[in-house]
């Protein structure tokens, strides 16, 4: 198994790849036939070869980690210090670092959910309000989402990351860090 990117080089490495990977793939050129691929990336991003951003600035990153009140895991940091959100991963666009909040300040899914009727997901809800979310969908209408839970740090400092698709019918996958989510949804295209 190959190790997850820890480093801005291990990003910059691993994210070049998936870039270049998703541009040749089946995936896009069938997304350009149905006339979808205007979602998915920029001609800028095309032409650059590269699906991210420029990177963050380290006073963004700690201008974000003062406003919620936690330090970011040390793989998400470094991906933010590589590329500032991204576009078109697993139907989804990772947010800019200035986007990023917690759950239950960006979607109203916590309070739909929790009424007594509802009984979607239930044992879920009390994680996801210490959950940051980290993503949006290219489209919105495919509802998903990651987000890294902050009271699972570990002694590395990493927080167990979510993939959660709750319009599938199932709960959300746990990976172990935002690295091993992003490994797994890069193989995965």
């Amino acid at each position: 198994m190959e190790p997850s990117p820890l480093t801005v080089a291990d990003w910059h490495r691993l994210l070049s790849d998936y870039s270049s990977t998703f541009l040749n793939s089946d995936y896009l050129r069938t997304a350009e036939a149905d006339g979808r691929s205007q979602y998915m990336l920029s001609e800028a991003q095309r032409d650059a070869g590269w699906l991210g951003y420029e990177p963050a600035s380290e006073q963004a990153v700690l201008a974000t980690e003062e406003r919620l009140g936690v330090r970011l895991p040390p793989s998400y940091r470094n991906f933010l210090l590589t590329s500032n959100g991204w576009n078109s991963i697993d139907e989804l666009d990772l947010l800019q670092v200035d986007e990023i909040g917690w759950f239950p300040d960006l979607t109203d899914i916590l309070e739909s959910w929790s009424s007594p009727d509802s009984g979607y997901f239930a044992e879920h809800l009390d994680k996801f309000e210490r959950c940051l979310m980290i993503s949006n969908d290219e489209d919105g209408d495919s509802s998903g989402h990651w987000v890294l839970h902050a009271d699972s740090a570990g002694e590395n400092g990493e927080w167990t990351a979510y993939e959660w698709w709750p319009g599938d019918g199932t709960g959300p996958t746990r990976h172990d860090n935002f690295a091993a989510l992003m490994t797994s949804a890069a193989k995965a295209t």
